[in-house]
């Protein structure tokens, strides 16, 4: 099939990267029509383009409510092991972003709602907001399949991989699954989520390369 040359949104369909113009090349060259699960480069492409595009502050604000309910601070109250396994996963990644930003995170126990400091807030909005359109397209999906900034910030900042970050954001999850079985509709859910996941760090990477 051809390569488009505008957008859903009746944009011109232009990729400022060669690398990753070349694997949306390469996508559409399958001969297959295009969904976002068939392309998912160039879905994301298309996010960026029609969705991000001009309309970053707006993007930055919805990505800010993160910032209060990140996985990554709520700790569980239900089970001391759990607890425990998130302490030493999931501080490390925040000890790293601390680190990384100058700021510190608070972190909580069940469901009791954390507010984050002012300077915490102010810090990861300028993070956001220095982010490319593109950039933004891979860490919307990222951050959303996470539930979580941090996790979401350290896959670009390729502090962790994307499958790695992924596994950290399920570990509620994968517990409760060990403790009362698995369940076969939800495994599945969970490996389309990780595919998602896995073509966000790769449309990230070809934008660097």
């Amino acid at each position: 099939m051809t390569i488009p040359t505008h957008t859903p949104a009746k944009k011109s369909f232009i990729i400022p990267y060669i690398t990753l113009a070349e694997a949306v090349a390469a996508e559409w060259s399958s001969g297959k029509k295009y969904t976002p699960v068939n392309m998912p480069l160039t879905a994301l492409v298309y996010t960026a383009l029609d969705k991000i595009a001009g309309k970053k502050a707006d993007i930055v604000e919805v990505l800010m409510v993160y910032v209060d309910s990140d996985t990554l601070t709520y700790r569980a109250s239900s089970s001391e092991k759990l607890a425990q396994e998130q302490e030493e996963k999931w501080g490390a990644v925040l000890k790293w972003a601390g680190a990384r930003f100058d700021v510190a995170w608070a972190v909580t126990s069940g469901v009791m709602p954390v507010e984050q400091s002012e300077h915490l807030h102010k810090t990861i909005a300028r993070y956001l907001a220095s982010l490319s359109d593109f950039q933004l397209s891979a860490f919307c999906v990222l951050s959303s399949l996470f539930s979580s900034l941090v996790l979401a910030i350290a896959v670009c900042e390729e502090y962790i991989s994307a499958e790695n970050a992924f596994a950290l954001s399920r570990l509620e999850e994968e517990f409760t699954a060990e403790q009362w079985g698995r369940d076969e509709e939800a495994d599945k859910r969970a490996e389309n989520m990780k595919i998602e996941v896995l073509y966000a760090e790769r449309f990230l990477r070809l934008l660097k390369a």
